[in-house]
Protein backbone atom coordinates (compact mmCIF):
# COMPACT_ATOMS: atom_id res chain seq x y z
CA UNK A 1 0.00 0.00 0.00
CA UNK A 2 1.38 3.42 -0.99
CA UNK A 3 1.20 5.38 2.28
CA UNK A 4 3.08 8.32 0.78
CA UNK A 5 0.43 8.83 -1.89
CA UNK A 6 -2.35 8.72 0.71
CA UNK A 7 -0.53 11.25 2.90
CA UNK A 8 -0.13 13.48 -0.15
CA UNK A 9 -3.89 13.29 -0.75
CA UNK A 10 -5.14 13.83 2.81
CA UNK A 11 -2.31 15.94 4.21
CA UNK A 12 -2.96 19.28 2.54
CA UNK A 13 -4.77 20.92 5.41
CA UNK A 14 -8.43 21.24 6.34
CA UNK A 15 -9.44 23.09 3.15
CA UNK A 16 -7.05 21.57 0.60
CA UNK A 17 -7.10 17.91 1.57
CA UNK A 18 -8.90 15.26 -0.44
CA UNK A 19 -10.61 12.07 0.75
CA UNK A 20 -9.94 8.41 0.11
CA UNK A 21 -12.72 5.98 -0.77
CA UNK A 22 -14.19 3.39 1.58
CA UNK A 23 -12.22 0.43 0.23
CA UNK A 24 -8.89 2.22 0.57
CA UNK A 25 -9.88 3.48 4.03
CA UNK A 26 -10.69 -0.07 5.10
CA UNK A 27 -7.33 -1.39 3.90
CA UNK A 28 -5.43 1.55 5.38
CA UNK A 29 -7.00 1.32 8.83
CA UNK A 30 -6.56 -2.45 8.81
CA UNK A 31 -2.83 -1.87 8.27
CA UNK A 32 -2.78 0.77 11.03
CA UNK A 33 -4.52 -1.51 13.52
CA UNK A 34 -2.29 -4.47 12.66
CA UNK A 35 0.94 -2.51 13.13
CA UNK A 36 1.95 -2.67 9.47
CA UNK A 37 2.42 1.07 8.96
CA UNK A 38 5.91 2.38 9.84
CA UNK A 39 5.95 4.81 12.76
CA UNK A 40 6.84 7.89 10.71
CA UNK A 41 4.05 7.35 8.18
CA UNK A 42 1.59 6.31 10.91
CA UNK A 43 2.11 9.57 12.78
CA UNK A 44 1.71 11.57 9.57
CA UNK A 45 -1.54 9.76 8.71
CA UNK A 46 -3.05 10.19 12.16
CA UNK A 47 -2.26 13.91 12.31
CA UNK A 48 -3.48 14.48 8.74
CA UNK A 49 -6.86 12.87 9.49
CA UNK A 50 -7.01 14.84 12.73
CA UNK A 51 -6.66 18.11 10.82
CA UNK A 52 -8.95 17.39 7.87
CA UNK A 53 -11.58 15.25 9.60
CA UNK A 54 -12.92 11.92 8.32
CA UNK A 55 -15.43 11.74 5.46
CA UNK A 56 -18.46 9.45 5.70
CA UNK A 57 -16.79 6.95 3.36
CA UNK A 58 -13.58 7.00 5.37
CA UNK A 59 -15.51 6.49 8.61
CA UNK A 60 -17.34 3.54 7.08
CA UNK A 61 -14.10 1.92 5.93
CA UNK A 62 -12.37 2.55 9.24
CA UNK A 63 -15.35 1.16 11.14
CA UNK A 64 -15.40 -2.03 9.07
CA UNK A 65 -11.72 -2.63 9.86
CA UNK A 66 -12.22 -1.88 13.54
CA UNK A 67 -15.31 -4.09 13.88
CA UNK A 68 -13.33 -7.08 12.63
CA UNK A 69 -10.91 -6.60 15.53
CA UNK A 70 -13.39 -6.14 18.40
CA UNK A 71 -14.21 -9.06 20.71
CA UNK A 72 -17.66 -10.50 20.00
CA UNK A 73 -20.21 -11.19 22.72
CA UNK A 74 -23.55 -12.99 22.81
CA UNK A 75 -26.47 -10.92 24.05
CA UNK A 76 -28.14 -12.37 27.18
CA UNK A 77 -30.98 -14.80 26.47
CA UNK A 78 -34.47 -13.58 27.31
CA UNK A 79 -33.26 -10.08 28.13
CA UNK A 80 -33.90 -6.69 26.48
CA UNK A 81 -31.60 -5.25 23.85
CA UNK A 82 -28.18 -4.63 25.45
CA UNK A 83 -26.96 -1.06 25.88
CA UNK A 84 -23.34 -0.30 24.99
CA UNK A 85 -21.78 2.75 26.64
CA UNK A 86 -18.38 4.16 25.73
CA UNK A 87 -16.29 6.09 28.24
CA UNK A 88 -13.09 7.63 26.88
CA UNK A 89 -12.95 11.15 28.30
CA UNK A 90 -13.38 11.09 32.07
CA UNK A 91 -13.93 13.93 34.52
CA UNK A 92 -11.98 17.15 34.26
CA UNK A 93 -14.00 19.63 36.34
CA UNK A 94 -16.96 17.75 37.86
CA UNK A 95 -17.88 14.27 39.02
CA UNK A 96 -18.06 11.64 36.26
CA UNK A 97 -21.64 10.34 36.25
CA UNK A 98 -21.31 7.78 33.45
CA UNK A 99 -21.34 4.98 36.07
CA UNK A 100 -24.61 6.38 37.45
CA UNK A 101 -26.28 6.13 34.03
CA UNK A 102 -24.98 2.57 33.58
CA UNK A 103 -26.20 1.47 37.00
CA UNK A 104 -29.62 3.06 36.51
CA UNK A 105 -30.03 1.17 33.24
CA UNK A 106 -28.92 -2.11 34.82
CA UNK A 107 -31.45 -1.55 37.61
CA UNK A 108 -34.14 -1.48 34.90
CA UNK A 109 -33.14 -5.03 33.92
CA UNK A 110 -31.29 -3.89 30.78
CA UNK A 111 -27.96 -5.58 29.97
CA UNK A 112 -25.24 -2.92 30.10
CA UNK A 113 -21.72 -3.08 28.72
CA UNK A 114 -19.40 -0.13 29.38
CA UNK A 115 -16.05 -0.03 27.60
CA UNK A 116 -13.23 2.48 27.77
CA UNK A 117 -9.80 3.38 29.04
CA UNK A 118 -8.58 2.49 32.51
CA UNK A 119 -6.13 5.33 33.07
CA UNK A 120 -5.81 8.98 32.17
CA UNK A 121 -3.10 11.11 33.79
CA UNK A 122 -5.26 14.25 33.65
CA UNK A 123 -8.82 13.01 34.31
CA UNK A 124 -10.87 10.74 36.57
CA UNK A 125 -11.94 7.74 34.53
CA UNK A 126 -15.19 5.82 34.87
CA UNK A 127 -13.31 2.70 35.89
CA UNK A 128 -11.97 4.51 38.97
CA UNK A 129 -15.52 5.38 40.00
CA UNK A 130 -16.76 1.86 39.22
CA UNK A 131 -14.01 0.47 41.45
CA UNK A 132 -15.21 2.56 44.39
CA UNK A 133 -18.76 1.33 43.71
CA UNK A 134 -17.65 -2.31 43.77
CA UNK A 135 -18.05 -2.91 40.02
CA UNK A 136 -14.98 -4.89 38.85
CA UNK A 137 -13.23 -5.02 35.52
CA UNK A 138 -14.40 -7.85 33.28
CA UNK A 139 -11.57 -9.62 31.55
CA UNK A 140 -13.21 -12.32 29.40
CA UNK A 141 -16.19 -12.75 27.09
CA UNK A 142 -17.64 -15.54 29.24
CA UNK A 143 -17.43 -13.42 32.38
CA UNK A 144 -19.11 -10.48 30.62
CA UNK A 145 -21.94 -12.66 29.33
CA UNK A 146 -22.46 -14.21 32.77
CA UNK A 147 -22.68 -10.82 34.51
CA UNK A 148 -25.18 -9.49 31.98
CA UNK A 149 -27.33 -12.60 32.35
CA UNK A 150 -27.39 -11.82 36.10
CA UNK A 151 -28.44 -8.18 35.50
CA UNK A 152 -25.02 -6.92 36.58
CA UNK A 153 -23.30 -4.09 34.70
CA UNK A 154 -20.09 -4.89 32.85
CA UNK A 155 -17.02 -2.71 32.47
CA UNK A 156 -14.53 -4.02 29.93
CA UNK A 157 -11.24 -2.19 29.26
CA UNK A 158 -10.63 -1.37 25.62
CA UNK A 159 -7.30 -3.20 25.96
CA UNK A 160 -9.36 -6.37 26.47
CA UNK A 161 -12.08 -5.58 23.96
CA UNK A 162 -9.56 -4.69 21.24
CA UNK A 163 -5.80 -4.51 21.92
CA UNK A 164 -5.32 -3.00 18.45
CA UNK A 165 -7.59 -0.06 19.24
CA UNK A 166 -5.91 0.40 22.58
CA UNK A 167 -2.52 0.74 20.87
CA UNK A 168 -3.72 3.49 18.54
CA UNK A 169 -5.55 5.28 21.37
CA UNK A 170 -2.36 5.40 23.43
CA UNK A 171 -0.46 7.13 20.60
CA UNK A 172 -2.24 10.26 21.83
CA UNK A 173 0.39 10.58 24.55
CA UNK A 174 3.23 10.44 21.98
CA UNK A 175 1.62 12.66 19.34
CA UNK A 176 0.07 15.15 21.76
CA UNK A 177 -3.38 15.05 20.11
CA UNK A 178 -6.24 12.60 19.74
CA UNK A 179 -6.74 10.70 16.48
CA UNK A 180 -9.52 9.04 14.50
CA UNK A 181 -9.45 6.07 16.87
CA UNK A 182 -10.92 8.21 19.66
CA UNK A 183 -14.02 8.69 17.50
CA UNK A 184 -14.18 5.11 16.29
CA UNK A 185 -13.73 3.55 19.72
CA UNK A 186 -16.93 5.25 20.87
CA UNK A 187 -18.76 3.24 18.19
CA UNK A 188 -17.25 -0.14 19.09
CA UNK A 189 -19.96 -2.76 19.51
CA UNK A 190 -19.22 -6.36 20.55
CA UNK A 191 -22.81 -7.29 19.65
CA UNK A 192 -22.32 -6.55 15.93
CA UNK A 193 -25.11 -3.99 15.71
CA UNK A 194 -27.60 -5.96 17.83
CA UNK A 195 -27.47 -3.39 20.60
CA UNK A 196 -28.34 0.19 21.50
CA UNK A 197 -25.28 2.43 21.72
CA UNK A 198 -25.09 5.68 23.69
CA UNK A 199 -22.47 7.82 21.97
CA UNK A 200 -21.21 11.26 22.89
CA UNK A 201 -19.22 13.78 20.91
CA UNK A 202 -17.10 16.68 22.09
CA UNK A 203 -17.00 18.84 18.98
CA UNK A 204 -20.23 19.94 17.20
CA UNK A 205 -18.83 18.95 13.77
CA UNK A 206 -19.01 15.32 14.77
CA UNK A 207 -22.75 15.36 15.50
CA UNK A 208 -23.54 15.19 11.78
CA UNK A 209 -20.79 12.63 11.07
CA UNK A 210 -21.89 10.30 13.84
CA UNK A 211 -25.54 10.79 12.91
CA UNK A 212 -24.70 9.81 9.34
CA UNK A 213 -23.02 6.66 10.65
CA UNK A 214 -26.16 5.57 12.53
CA UNK A 215 -28.36 6.26 9.51
CA UNK A 216 -26.07 4.59 6.96
CA UNK A 217 -25.43 1.53 9.14
CA UNK A 218 -29.08 1.14 10.16
CA UNK A 219 -28.05 0.61 13.79
CA UNK A 220 -29.69 1.87 16.98
CA UNK A 221 -28.35 4.47 19.34
CA UNK A 222 -28.50 7.79 21.12
CA UNK A 223 -26.21 10.63 20.12
CA UNK A 224 -25.56 13.72 22.21
CA UNK A 225 -23.02 16.41 22.98
CA UNK A 226 -21.23 14.85 25.93
CA UNK A 227 -20.61 16.26 29.37
CA UNK A 228 -16.86 16.79 29.29
CA UNK A 229 -16.99 14.22 26.49
CA UNK A 230 -18.81 11.60 28.57
CA UNK A 231 -22.18 10.08 27.59
CA UNK A 232 -24.38 11.24 30.46
CA UNK A 233 -26.63 14.24 29.87
CA UNK A 234 -25.34 17.46 31.38
CA UNK A 235 -26.96 17.48 34.85
CA UNK A 236 -27.27 21.28 34.85
CA UNK A 237 -28.79 21.76 31.39
CA UNK A 238 -30.15 19.00 29.18
CA UNK A 239 -28.41 18.79 25.77
CA UNK A 240 -30.08 17.89 22.48
CA UNK A 241 -30.35 14.11 22.24
CA UNK A 242 -31.00 12.23 19.00
CA UNK A 243 -32.22 8.63 18.83
CA UNK A 244 -31.59 6.52 15.72
CA UNK A 245 -32.98 3.21 14.50
CA UNK A 246 -33.81 1.40 11.26
CA UNK A 247 -31.72 3.78 9.19
CA UNK A 248 -33.41 6.99 10.32
CA UNK A 249 -33.49 9.63 13.00
CA UNK A 250 -36.48 8.51 15.07
CA UNK A 251 -36.64 10.94 17.95
CA UNK A 252 -35.15 14.25 19.05
CA UNK A 253 -35.09 15.51 22.62
CA UNK A 254 -34.47 19.22 22.30
CA UNK A 255 -31.87 21.02 24.38
CA UNK A 256 -32.95 23.18 27.29
CA UNK A 257 -32.81 26.87 26.48
CA UNK A 258 -32.70 30.01 28.59
CA UNK A 259 -31.30 30.51 32.06
CA UNK A 260 -30.82 27.62 34.47
CA UNK A 261 -33.75 27.53 36.87
CA UNK A 262 -31.87 25.66 39.59
CA UNK A 263 -28.65 23.72 39.96
CA UNK A 264 -29.09 20.15 41.21
CA UNK A 265 -27.10 18.75 44.08
CA UNK A 266 -23.99 17.16 42.59
CA UNK A 267 -20.78 15.56 43.89
CA UNK A 268 -18.84 18.10 45.94
CA UNK A 269 -15.58 17.15 44.21
CA UNK A 270 -14.55 15.29 41.06
CA UNK A 271 -12.42 12.57 42.67
CA UNK A 272 -13.54 8.96 42.37
CA UNK A 273 -14.32 8.44 46.07
CA UNK A 274 -16.53 11.53 46.38
CA UNK A 275 -18.28 10.79 43.09
CA UNK A 276 -18.92 7.15 43.99
CA UNK A 277 -20.39 8.09 47.36
CA UNK A 278 -22.74 10.58 45.71
CA UNK A 279 -23.82 7.99 43.11
CA UNK A 280 -24.54 5.48 45.89
CA UNK A 281 -26.72 8.08 47.62
CA UNK A 282 -28.52 8.83 44.34
CA UNK A 283 -29.21 5.13 43.75
CA UNK A 284 -30.56 4.88 47.30
CA UNK A 285 -32.88 7.85 46.75
CA UNK A 286 -31.06 10.05 49.27
CA UNK A 287 -30.30 12.70 46.62
CA UNK A 288 -32.23 13.34 43.43
CA UNK A 289 -30.91 12.08 40.12
CA UNK A 290 -30.60 15.24 37.95
CA UNK A 291 -33.60 15.66 35.64
CA UNK A 292 -31.57 15.64 32.37
CA UNK A 293 -30.19 12.20 33.28
CA UNK A 294 -33.68 11.02 34.25
CA UNK A 295 -34.93 12.20 30.84
CA UNK A 296 -32.04 10.42 29.11
CA UNK A 297 -32.71 7.21 31.04
CA UNK A 298 -36.44 7.27 30.32
CA UNK A 299 -35.83 7.83 26.60
CA UNK A 300 -33.44 4.88 26.32
CA UNK A 301 -35.69 2.55 28.33
CA UNK A 302 -38.75 3.49 26.25
CA UNK A 303 -36.90 2.86 22.98
CA UNK A 304 -35.63 -0.53 24.13
CA UNK A 305 -39.07 -1.55 25.41
CA UNK A 306 -40.45 -0.82 21.93
CA UNK A 307 -37.56 -2.40 20.01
Amino acid sequence: MDYTQIIKEIGRGKDGAGDIDQAVAYELYSHMLDGKVPDFELGALLVAFRIKGESEAEMAGFYQAMDERVMKLQAPVGKPLPVVISTYNGARRQGNLTPLLALLLAREGIPVLVHGVTTDPKRVTSVEVFKELGVPWTATASEAEKRMQQDLPVFMPIATLSPQLDYLLNLRWRLGVRNSTHTLAKLADPFSGQSFRIVSVTHPDYISRMGAFFINSGTRGMLLRGTEGEVYANPKRSPRMEVFGEGMLQQVIEAEEGSIASIPELPAAMDAVTTARWIARALAGEVAVPLPIVKQLQTVVKFIDNA
